[in-house]
Order: structure tokens, then sequence, then C-alpha cells
């Protein structure tokens, strides 16, 4: 038997990510804990960057001459819990840059089930040295968001 991992995927600039609730991500009624959406979109944004010019191998490994070795860091985080989830459910989340700066990214998420708004975050990620000071992207990284923030506006989801 062959088992395949959930993938996400990119669309109009909003990556889209499957996440069910297991076991272990529930209090004891069975309601998914608030702390575990943390998670939840932590797993969103880290597989939105997977092999890409801004995945965290990448920036490891980028080399000193070019400003390098540079990390990712959560600076602020902001939840809004609309309704509960539980044990079982299958819930897809969404992450969209939505602003490029010099030394971070303003990222919006939200977590869905079927067409029901379960929480959403806006998220500052920064990025950091090896001696946990601000830098600046590397051009390749700050590229690859642009072209997200560009995919998303153009299909209208970051109008106002």
């Amino acid at each position: 038997m062959t088992i395949v991992a959930p993938a996400g995927e990119w669309v109009d600039g909003i990556f889209h990510f499957p996440i069910r609730v297991y076991y272990e991500d529930t209090d004891v009624g069975g309601m998914a804990y608030h702390g575990r959406y943390v998670s939840f979109f932590e797993r969103v944004r880290s597989e939105s960057i997977r092999d890409t010019a801004a995945d965290i191998d990448f920036l490891f490994n980028i080399p000193e001459e070019e400003g390098g070795p540079l990390t990712y860091v959560v600076s602020k985080l902001n939840i809004s819990y609309q309704k509960q989830s539980k044990v079982n459910d299958l819930l897809t989340g969404h992450s969209m840059v939505t602003k490029v700066r010099a030394a971070a990214i303003e990222v919006k998420q939200w977590i869905m089930r079927g067409g029901e708004m379960i929480a959403e975050a806006d998220v500052l990620v920064a990025v950091v040295g090896d001696d946990g000071r601000p830098k600046r992207w590397h051009p390749a990284a700050k590229a690859c968001w642009q072209e997200w923030m560009d995919a998303a506006n153009a299909a209208g989801h970051l109008q106002k």
C-alpha cells in the first residue's frame, strides 16, 4: 500500500494546506486546544516555503559574504478565534504574503472548515542572522515573497 502525505498548493498567491485535527490536538472535551492553532499556522507557513528560494535550508546555507546565514523568526502574532474545531475535523489552512519589507514579511493566515472561518492570524515574520540581529532578505528570497504577493494582488486578494 502507498500512502501519500498531504501536500499544499499555491493558487493565485494563496497557499492552501490540509490540516487534520488529531486527538493530541484536543482538550478533554474533544475540541482543538487554542494553542494548537499556532502550530497549525506554523505548519502552513513552513510548507508554503518548502523547496523555494525562500526555503529555510537555502537561507541557512547562504555564505557570509552574501549576508548569510539567515533564519526566520515570528516577531508578532495576532490570532482571532471564530469557531471551534474538534477531533477528526479536516481543515484547510491558508497563507498569503500581504507586505514585503526589507527585513520582514507580513502574512495573513486563516483556517477554514468547509466554508466556515475557524481562526485568522496576522503574522510578522522577520529575517535574522545567526547572531539573532535583523538582516535584509537575500534577493532571491525577497523576489519569491514579492512574486507571491504580486500574484495575490493580481487575483484581487489584496484589494481593500
